[in-house]
């Protein structure tokens, strides 16, 4: 059996574009996987892709490029390229882009399915 579907290369044409910028999936339940999900995001200057929220299963952002305003329950603080996020289960969490140019940055995370036992 080949494992070709497990290597990922960049291609525009799987870039999902929303109001705030585009999400680029990589590994997803698409490729088979059941016990992570792993995307890069980016988000235009003064934009968040969505409001704090939290969730089921753990997550993991990496910033590459860009300057973000970060909140982790009721911690706000600002990060830098090069810094990793982690957010535990169920605590609220978000990014917002305070730069002027566009955050990039890794995601990686537990989907609910996983978390409740559904992986593997």
């Amino acid at each position: 059996m080949t494992h070709d579907h497990c290597i990922i290369e960049w291609n525009d044409s799987a870039k999902q574009f929303h109001a705030t910028g585009y999400r680029m999936p990589y590994v997803d339940d698409s490729r088979g996987a059941q016990q992570m999900f792993f995307h890069m995001s980016v988000i235009d200057p003064g934009k968040m892709v969505h409001p704090p929220h939290e969730h089921a299963g753990e997550e993991i952002m990496f910033i590459l490029e860009g300057t973000g305003e970060v909140q982790i329950g009721e911690t706000k603080r600002i990060v830098h390229p090069l810094t990793a996020l982690f957010f535990p289960e169920h605590v609220m969490h978000g990014l917002l882009n305070v730069g002027t140019s566009p955050i990039r940055y890794l995601v990686a995370r537990v989907p609910p399915s996983a978390v409740l036992g559904g992986g593997s």
